[in-house]
């Protein structure tokens, strides 16, 4: 490969996409139970509507957006309509303050946790308003 085009093929951010069921209440999640900056809003009047949320400063290219596709919409589809049916995907958020997402999570939310793992790490679990599980780990300090 041309190290000269090595630029033009990188990855600039990453976007993880929710098609949520209940607008409001995961867009009250993600911004007031885990505080995520909001990056832009969105409603096409024809049954779509968003939000883009950052992760962490405003230098992260972290981004997750909630979007709520109704029947109406051209692009619906019956899952957008469901609760998640298992952990098989889930959002996993790295902190190295877990005493604090402990503290404000058992005021906020139902979570199991803190879980320290085998290889040393902390986990918290928890589900999100449509089951999405989401976990915030802290790495072992070694």
């Amino acid at each position: 490969m041309d190290p000269q085009n090595q630029a033009s093929i990188e990855f600039l951010s990453q976007k993880t996409v929710i098609r949520t069921m209940n607008y409001s209440a995961s867009r009250a999640f993600y911004t007031e139970v885990f505080g995520l900056s909001i990056v832009e809003e969105y409603d096409d009047e024809n049954g779509s509507k968003g939000i883009i949320l950052r992760y962490g400063g405003q230098e992260s290219n972290a981004l997750l957006e909630i979007s709520e596709i109704k029947e109406s919409h051209g692009y619906y589809q019956e899952a957008f309509s469901e609760k998640m049916g298992s952990n098989k995907i889930s959002i996993q958020l790295r902190t190295d303050n877990m005493l604090y997402w402990a503290d404000r999570l058992q005021k906020n939310w139902e979570a199991r946790g803190p879980v320290l793992r085998p290889w040393g790490s902390q986990y918290l679990y928890l589900l999100d308003p449509d089951g999405m599980q989401v976990i915030i780990y802290q790495e072992s300090k070694k």
